[in-house]
């Protein structure tokens, strides 16, 4: 049984609260990536094609988030949303703009 020293009061309940949630969805954000690393890889036919490699570095960079959250860093020291966090890799020049006409 907790003592009445132990309890948290309602700030702090609500932080943690907030860290679980975060962690949850990063978490999950992780699991859907590699989902992807792994559904490219048998559309590509060959291990470690540049969408797998991208997948996979997004899926440690949520990862690492949910340590450094673990970890007891505060929550503002980490990404909002894991859209903010972008793995990036070496691609060779792409030819255009990339934006559509017409």
């Amino acid at each position: 049984m907790a003592r009445p020293d132990d309890l948290l009061d309602e700030p702090e309940i609500a932080r943690v609260a907030h860290e679980r949630y975060l962690s949850s969805g990063y978490r999950e954000a992780a699991r859907r990536a590699l989902d992807f690393a792994r559904r490219y890889r048998a559309e590509e036919g060959a291990a470690g094609g540049t969408r797998e490699r991208e997948c996979i570095a997004q899926a440690h960079a949520w990862r690492r988030v949910v340590r450094d959250l673990h970890a007891g860093l505060p929550v503002p020291a980490v990404p909002v949303s894991p859209g903010v966090v972008r793995a990036r890799t070496e691609r060779a020049p792409e030819s255009g703009s990339g934006r559509k006409t017409g």
